[in-house]
């Protein structure tokens, strides 16, 4: 008995996708994904990443891609911000911290219930906040974060963060008290030079050169936006306790600090 003889397999071809409705219209599907395309940015949220980055060749990375060795600045806003990391530093293994709180007030934190692994009731009374927990240092790593705009932002002008590490405290301290002196405001009521000290190898900033913020009614209406930015928690869900040592490496990528 004769077998049906097989149809060839259609070749590829460069017509244009469609999709037939039941209307009986033909809609071009690119056209169709081109729409769903650019309804994409009400579905996403925008990249987090808005951190300035201090390098060890003492450079400031902006978020837009730009590298200075100085910036100018107004301090919106700033929290202090304690944080405490368990085991020895690893650049290529970085976790989260531990332990850590976020506040108005340096000598007022209390550890975010959040924490992994909250270390004391308070920072006041924590063991590793003490002198000498560390070397002649901490082992819990005081700082303040701030949020900063250039001078002449607008309403619209994306907010970037900026941490001051310990070595750069207290001067930041005393900028801070050197304005509400001399100009019976806030930071944000200035302008602000930020640059490296000079006198050691390692990138430690330094604010200075006030000078009066003309567009201050803008920056200090987004106040409220750099208050929640700054209180924001970092994110933990990647922590680890620190393993015995030989004990073997699960292989799981940690949270960048």
């Amino acid at each position: 008995m004769a077998t049906a003889k097989k149809a060839a397999p259609a070749k590829p071809g460069t017509a244009v996708a469609t999709v037939k409705k039941t209307s009986g219209a033909v809609v071009n599907i690119q056209d169709m994904l081109r729409k769903q395309a650019a309804s994409m940015s009400e579905r996403t949220s925008p990249a987090s990443g808005v951190g300035i980055r201090v390098t060890q060749d003492k450079q400031f990375v902006c978020p837009d891609g730009t590298k200075t060795d100085e910036l100018k600045v107004v301090i919106v806003d700033f929290v202090a911000r304690n944080e405490f990391y368990e085991g020895a530093f690893d650049k290529d293994n970085i976790s989260p911290p531990a332990c850590f709180a976020i506040g108005n007030q340096p000598n007022k934190l209390v550890p975010s219930d959040n924490s992994p692994q909250k270390q004391a009731d308070t920072c006041a009374e924590c063991p590793m906040n003490a002198f000498g927990s560390q070397g002649k240092g901490k082992a819990c790593k005081n700082g303040r974060v701030l949020a900063v705009l250039p001078p002449g932002a607008d309403a619209d002008t994306p907010l970037w963060t900026l941490k001051v590490s310990p070595t750069a405290l207290k001067n930041f301290d005393a900028f801070v008290q050197g304005v509400a002196r001399s100009f019976q405001a806030p930071p944000v009521a200035v302008i602000a030079t930020v640059s490296f000290d000079d006198n050691v190898t390692y990138a430690s900033l330094r604010f200075s050169d006030a000078t009066p913020n003309d567009d201050v009614a803008t920056h200090f209406a987004r106040q409220d936006e750099a208050r929640a930015l700054l209180e924001q928690e970092p994110d933990v869900s990647q922590y680890e306790a620190p393993k015995p040592k030989g004990a073997p490496a699960r292989g799981k990528v940690a949270a960048r600090r």
